[in-house]
């Protein structure tokens, strides 16, 4: 998996490793496959974890991205996918979304990472 996402300040990042837990209702097993082949969870859940994450990159910045809003992007999946899911597909169910923190340019990590040991040092300095 090597999702490309591009920022809404025009930074291209990689998520290289969503997980997503789901189940099959077990009366429903037989239909779902039926309609959508046994790759049902490419159609209904991979391919639209690809499209909510370049959903969700476009409508954020880097920072937003990467810090901020991190945290809750698991929920946020599970929640999107289920919407659309529970609409079109009952018989499929996501458990749950665990999703590693984006790949970023080498350059603004190094770029971070200097902020970041500045911003201690500044918090050490003050406490003195």
């Amino acid at each position: 998996l090597n999702i490309p996402c591009g920022t809404s300040g025009g930074v291209m990042i990689y998520f290289d490793k969503i997980e997503v837990v789901n189940k099959l209702r077990k009366n429903m097993v037989y239909d779902t496959v039926k309609n959508y082949t046994v790759d049902y969870d490419k159609i209904w859940i991979y391919d639209k974890i690809h499209h909510e994450i370049n959903q969700f990159c476009t409508k954020h910045t880097l920072h937003e991205i990467f810090i901020e809003k991190f945290d809750s992007l698991d929920e946020s999946l599970v929640e999107a996918l289920n919407q659309d899911i529970y609409k079109f597909v009952p018989s499929i169910e996501i458990l749950g979304i665990r999703v590693t923190k984006p790949r970023i340019p080498e350059s603004i990590k190094r770029n971070f990472e200097e902020m970041e040991r500045q911003r201690t040092q500044l918090l050490i300095a003050s406490e003195n």
